[in-house]
Formats: structure tokens, C-alpha cells, sequence
């Protein structure tokens, strides 16, 4: 006998997921933008004025490198991004958010919450925070990247 996949954690997280990104990838694309391309983005804003790593940023973002570094090629070309050789490492390449990127990440993110607002609206402002914190412990415990971001 078949068990009821409608109440499996896998099949539900995933299913609200995929509904989330479809509509951040319509949004996105009124902004030229991919979600790498946006993940790229956000970790150099997170890191501002510092640098990252193709790599790490790839890593970070759950996509291959050469999906980050073909990320990384089309913002470069539009003069959101920098990348440079890493002065202590010749096979390392560092990049770096501009002023035109930040400004670009600023529009991406608003839109980005007017998604995720319509996505929780059906939540309390409670049940928003539980849902965080309970995403956020998954991630610790399955050894995912989660940025450090103290309110």
C-alpha cells in the first residue's frame, strides 16, 4: 500500500520551493538577473568591501562552479561585478560587488521580499519567525552554508 506523499517533509518542502522559485525567476527577470547571478550578488553585498572566491560562492549557493562562474562572466560584463587574480594564490580569482552591483542587489532584494511576502502571507508574523528558525536549524544540521547575519 502507498503512503500519503502529500504528508512527507521532502515532498512538501520541495513542491513550496519550486512554487517560490518560478515566481522569483519571473521577478527576476524584469531585472536581467538569474538566481545565481542574485546569490552571487547577495554574498559579495554580505561581503562588501571584501572579496570571494567563484568557488566559494558556487559552494555557497548550492549551483557547480561553472554555473557561478558563467554567473559571474555575464555581471562582470555588465559592470556589476570585478574579479581579479588573488594576490596569494594564482589559480584563485577574487571578486568584488561595484557600486552598480549594490545597486542592482538593493532592487533584486526588494522584489524578492514582495515574493516572499505574498508566498507567507497566509503565516502570522509568529508562525513567519518559527518557520525561519525551524529552515535555519535544518540547515545547521545538515551542514549547509547560512550566512552569519546578526539583526
Amino acid at each position: 500500500m502507498a503512503q500519503d506523499f502529500s504528508q512527507r517533509l521532502p515532498y512538501l518542502m520541495r513542491t513550496v520551493s519550486n512554487a517560490m522559485s518560478q515566481q522569483l525567476e519571473r521577478t527576476l527577470r524584469r531585472l536581467s538577473l538569474t538566481h545565481a547571478q542574485l546569490a552571487a550578488l547577495a554574498q559579495l553585498g554580505l561581503e562588501h568591501p571584501g572579496a570571494l572566491s567563484g568557488a566559494e560562492m558556487g559552494h555557497r549557493a548550492g549551483v557547480t562552479a561553472q554555473a557561478m562562474s558563467s554567473a559571474l562572466a555575464d555581471l562582470e560584463a555588465r559592470g556589476l561585478v570585478e574579479r581579479r587574480p588573488n594576490p596569494g594564490h594564482s589559480r584563485v580569482v577574487d571578486v568584488t560587488i561595484t557600486d552598480d552591483g549594490i545597486a542592482l542587489l538593493d532592487r533584486a532584494q526588494t522584489a524578492a521580499r514582495d515574493v516572499e511576502a505574498r508566498a507567507l502571507a497566509a503565516l502570522t508574523p509568529a508562525q513567519q519567525r518559527q518557520l525561519r528558525a525551524i529552515l535555519r536549524r535544518l540547515m545547521v544540521s545538515m551542514d549547509l552554508y547560512l550566512p552569519d547575519i546578526t539583526p
